[in-house]
C-alpha cells in the first residue's frame, strides 16, 4: 500500500508542476506579444507617438574626479525634444547594465523656448559615468 500512496502524491505533484509550467509559459508568451499604443505614455524601449514622434538623445556631462580616480557624470542633455511637448512633464531615469536606476530626474512642467530642443536635468551627487549604460525618458502628461 505505501507504493500506491506515494505513486499518487508523485502524480499530483507532477500535474502540480505542470499545471505551474504552462502557466508561466503563458504569462511570458503574453508579455512578449505586449504591443504598446496610445498617446499619453512611452517607455523602455518602446516608441509611443506622443508630442515627439521622432525620439530623443541623450548627452551626459563628465568631468574628471581625481581623489577618486574615476569620471563623474553631473548632468543629463535630452536632446531633440519636439516643441510640441511643451507644458508636458519628462522623467529621465539613468540605468546601469542590469536596467536598475542610478537616478530619476523630473521637469515637472516642460518648458522649452521656440527654437529650443534640449532640456537638462542635474545629478547632485555627481554619477559614477562608468556605472551609465543607457537612459530611459518619459514625457507625458
Amino acid at each position: 500500500m505505501p507504493t500506491r500512496r506515494f505513486r499518487r502524491s508523485s502524480s499530483r505533484a507532477l500535474i502540480a508542476l505542470t499545471l505551474s509550467a504552462g502557466a508561466v509559459g503563458l504569462a511570458l508568451s503574453s508579455a512578449s506579444s505586449l504591443t504598446l499604443t496610445g498617446n499619453k505614455l512611452g517607455a523602455g524601449t518602446t516608441l509611443v507617438a506622443s508630442c515627439d514622434t521622432n525620439g530623443v538623445t541623450v548627452a551626459y556631462t563628465n568631468a574628471y574626479d581625481a581623489p577618486t580616480g574615476r569620471y563623474r557624470t553631473s548632468a543629463a542633455t535630452i536632446k531633440g525634444i519636439n516643441n510640441a511637448c511643451n507644458g508636458k512633464r519628462l522623467q529621465i531615469t539613468v540605468k546601469r547594465s542590469t536596467g536598475a536606476s542610478l537616478g530619476a530626474r523630473t521637469i515637472a512642467v516642460l518648458s522649452l523656448p521656440v527654437g529650443t530642443t534640449s532640456a537638462t536635468v542635474n545629478y547632485a551627487p555627481m554619477l559614477d559615468a562608468a556605472l551609465i549604460t543607457g537612459a530611459a525618458v518619459v514625457i507625458a502628461g
